[in-house]
């Protein structure tokens, strides 16, 4: 066992279920060299303990809007005024970092209208701020599903079948109250079988498998597997707020989003246009990561940088000062 109590099986069923989240265990037995027991008794203790969980959230709808959110707190008040603001669904997760700003959020709301309520009205309420920052997203280029613990070799994740594809004639359309059940049982257990999901939604499990289907297909329910960063291959997480060149970003935003390190960048409007986050291997690791940013964004400049000191919140799960996932969780909008 590692110190953070993953050994090297652990984190390679952690990138297995990052690459799929539903992957059978008869089917990743082979590719781990294991038995589809060894790997559900496993899961099932890495999940229990909170080291890991898997996240269903609602696919973005095409007029939703989104935003980095940066908060500046009275001194002692970051704690609480990241307890206040988890409360609010449709602020994704908070990170309480060093630096300039003591809070970074992500907030997404299901339109512009709502997000500006959030940032002029609501957020400037919250006990403890004494300023809040907002960076519109305008455009996504790595989400934090593509990022990986990198324990599995390239020919390992060629090998994890992809999810089964809606039958053909299956019901292209699907009702949004069954969406929305489907959903509120994922959140439940993102592994949960057809079985289980119809007998909660009142269909057969063969219409349950091609709904699940059709849904993650078409992007209006996306699973992930999330992993706590203290305890992962890459604990240190830093922010980056980055003025780029435009024709930078558009000829290197493909560069970019295919950094490994890189678990999340996006382009906003605000006095930067780049907001990246990266992980790290340790503290030193984090000026070469910074090196790397320059390199990949020629002629841009990273204005500041922040480190992830605790993770308050993440796609709506609390977690506890510690990193573990609390079992909690806090229903998104």
């Amino acid at each position: 066992m590692r110190a953070s109590g993953l050994d090297d099986l652990d984190l390679q069923i952690l990138h297995a279920l990052q690459v799929e989240p539903r992957v059978p265990w008869t089917a990743l037995a082979p590719i781990l060299g294991s038995d589809p027991a060894t790997l559900a008794r496993r899961w099932a203790r890495i999940e229990r303990a909170g080291f890991a969980w898997l996240t269903t959230l609602p696919g973005s709808a095409d007029e939703s809007a989104a935003a980095i959110i940066e908060f500046s707190c009275a001194p002692g008040q970051a704690t609480r005024t990241a307890e206040e603001l988890s409360l609010d669904p449709s602020v994704y997760s908070i990170d309480l970092t060093s630096g300039r700003r003591d809070l970074v959020a992500t907030l997404v709301a299901p339109n512009d209208a709502e997000l500006a309520e959030a940032v002029i009205e609501r957020f400037g309420r919250l006990t403890g701020v004494r300023s809040v920052q907002s960076h519109i997203v305008n455009l996504t280029l790595r989400l934090g599903s593509n990022w990986t613990v990198r324990a599995l070799s390239d020919a390992q994740v060629d090998r994890i079948p992809a999810p089964r594809p809606p039958r053909a004639g299956s019901a292209r359309h699907v009702d949004p109250t069954v969406v929305e059940g489907m959903r509120r049982v994922l959140e439940r257990d993102g592994r949960a079988s057809y079985g289980t999901i119809a007998e909660r939604l009142g269909i057969s499990p063969q219409r349950a498998g091609d709904y699940l289907a059709r849904l993650r297909q078409t992007d209006r329910l996306l699973i992930r597997a999330d992993v706590s960063g203290p305890y992962s291959t890459w604990p240190i997480v830093s922010w980056f707020f980055i003025q780029a060149p435009t024709a930078t970003i558009e000829s290197s935003a493909a560069k970019l989003a295919e950094m490994p390190e890189v678990q999340f960048a996006t382009v906003v409007t605000g006095p930067y246009n780049v907001i990246v986050a990266v992980s790290s291997k340790s503290r030193a690791e984090v000026v070469r990561r910074e090196a790397d940013l320059e390199r990949s964004l020629p002629g841009a400049r990273i204005v500041d940088r922040s480190m992830v000191l605790r993770v308050h919140k993440h796609l709506g799960r609390l977690i506890s000062p510690e990193g573990f996932a609390t079992g909690e969780s806090i229903p998104l909008a």
